[in-house]
């Protein structure tokens, strides 16, 4: 989805603004969730890349993740969350965004590990460990469109 569209997702683009100063010199570490309008505080994971599984890890898990799961999803591996065959297709995708650096806006709809259909539209903004490796970001849902496909 084009990011000039973000303006259809007020929350989202308030989350934008709020990432742009940070970002100005460099990917920042991360992001102060304080920063951002007050509706986005539930939507907010922050992801980092880890070495040791070969994998994307949740570091911080929105409440609309955990409360959807019924648990906390703090330190799962993508690996755990989607099944393989949508796996592949999310790292290719973050593989891309990350290599292009710049904010990307989507609307996604994917089966989980359970075979619950899930969907939304997402901003990530990406981070950095050192201010150059894109190893990390801050994934934000849109509380509006965020949610569970009734009937699958």
């Amino acid at each position: 989805m084009p990011i000039g569209k973000i303006d259809d997702y007020p929350v989202l683009a308030a989350c934008l603004e709020a990432w742009r100063p940070t970002a100005a010199n460099g990917f920042p570490q991360s992001i102060d969730p304080l920063d951002m309008p007050p509706a986005a505080i539930k939507a907010i994971s922050l992801v980092e890349w880890s070495d040791e599984h070969g994998d994307w890890v949740l570091r911080l898990s929105s409440t609309l993740i955990d409360e959807s799961h019924g648990r906390s999803m703090r330190g799962t591996t993508f690996s755990e969350a989607f099944v393989p065959e949508d796996l592949a297709k999310v790292h290719a995708r973050l593989n891309e965004i990350m290599q292009r650096g710049e904010p990307d806006l989507g609307q996604h709809e994917f089966y989980d590990t359970r075979d619950r259909v899930w969907s939304f539209v997402r901003l990530i903004l990406p981070l950095s460990s050192d201010g150059v490796k894109r190893d990390r970001y801050c994934l934000i849902y849109d509380p509006e469109t965020f949610g569970r496909r009734i009937g699958t």
